[in-house]
């Protein structure tokens, strides 16, 4: 029912709704905090509120007020609303709650950052292949490391280990099954063959290989950029760019925009969004692996593996 100004009432949420906390936003508290519970709180016409109770290192109690909102105009709602709270707070504290930063770094600086990782890396490569002299690990989940000659057969293997990770937690699936064959024998082939074919070449690169919005801030002092928490490999330097798209890891195409304005898109050019897929599909593995009690993110991979497997059905014909 609206009211007598003509605008409808905002929609009323089930408060005994349980909220599930998504890792980005459990990554704002601080390090050792356990989230007790969380659950719908408030109304709003143009987003979901909640309130989240959560518990210290220390062991004292917290609360937190939880706003979300969805897509570019959801996102510039959030960051406007933030620095208005910001300025609200520092006249009256005791009458706004104080934001919490995200603290991300400039998404120019960080780009120029990345990009002079990859370029200047280049002729560091101890023997030109792809891989790393060590296993190397991203979260819980070893990554195959093995020299390779073609970063086509060192991206299969890596692949492969994730799948293989991801089965030891959830178990076989009939439709997974089915699909992987024409993925390893077609899609990857298609992919990732003509980086390597025609005079073409890829260059191996240190990547970090998990940029994400837990693993990249700022210096407190100076405001530049950092990463930490790598899974560091010889690899193509667009395998760095996979989740920047992915809404969950809160960075966006704009990031991926900016990184080419210092490293250009590897040729052949037509083929960047499907390769980026491609590598987007190894974080919905790990994610699966690393949270085993949902299969949200298996299903999300083998939505994703089945797009491309139907897409490329001829393979590699020369490309």
């Amino acid at each position: 029912m609206s009211d007598l100004t003509g605008m409808p009432a905002p929609k009323k949420q089930d408060m005994f709704e349980v909220v599930e906390i998504d890792e980005n936003v459990a990554a704002c508290f601080p390090r050792g905090t356990r989230v007790v519970e969380a659950w719908l709180h408030g109304a709003s016409f143009w987003t979901r509120t909640a309130k989240v109770q959560v518990q210290f290192p220390d062991g004292s109690p917290h609360t937190y007020f939880l706003k979300v909102a969805t897509g570019d105009v959801g996102k510039g709602m959030s960051e406007g609303e933030y620095e208005g709270i910001k300025a609200l707070h520092q006249v009256v504290p005791e009458g706004v709650p104080r934001p919490e930063p995200t603290n991300l770094p400039d998404v120019q600086q960080f780009c120029a950052l990345l990009a002079k990782l990859h370029r200047e890396s280049i002729p560091l490569s101890p023997n030109g292949k792809f891989g790393f002299p060590t296993t190397t690990y991203e979260g819980t989940m070893w990554q195959d490391t093995t020299w390779c000659d073609t970063w086509e057969e060192s991206f299969l293997r890596h692949f492969k280990a994730f799948v293989q990770q991801e089965r030891e937690v959830h178990g076989p699936d009939d439709e997974l099954d089915m699909l992987l064959p024409s993925f390893y024998q077609k899609v990857i082939p298609r992919l990732l063959r003509p980086l390597e074919s025609h005079g073409r070449n890829v260059m191996p690169v240190l990547v970090h290989g998990d940029i994400w919005y837990g693993n990249i801030a700022m210096k407190a002092d100076t405001g530049e950029p950092l990463m930490f928490d790598p899974s560091v490999f010889w690899g193509h330097n667009e395998y760095d760019l996979d989740n920047m798209k992915v809404p969950r890891y809160r960075m966006g195409r704009h990031w991926m925009r900016e990184y080419h304005k210092h490293f250009p898109i590897s040729a052949p050019e037509h083929d960047y969004e499907d390769r980026i897929n491609l590598y987007e599909i190894r974080g919905c593995l790990c994610a699966s692996t690393l949270y085993p009690d949902t299969t949200v993110f298996r299903k999300l991979a083998i939505s994703e593996i089945r797009k491309l497997v139907e897409k490329f059905s001829d393979g590699y014909q020369g490309q």
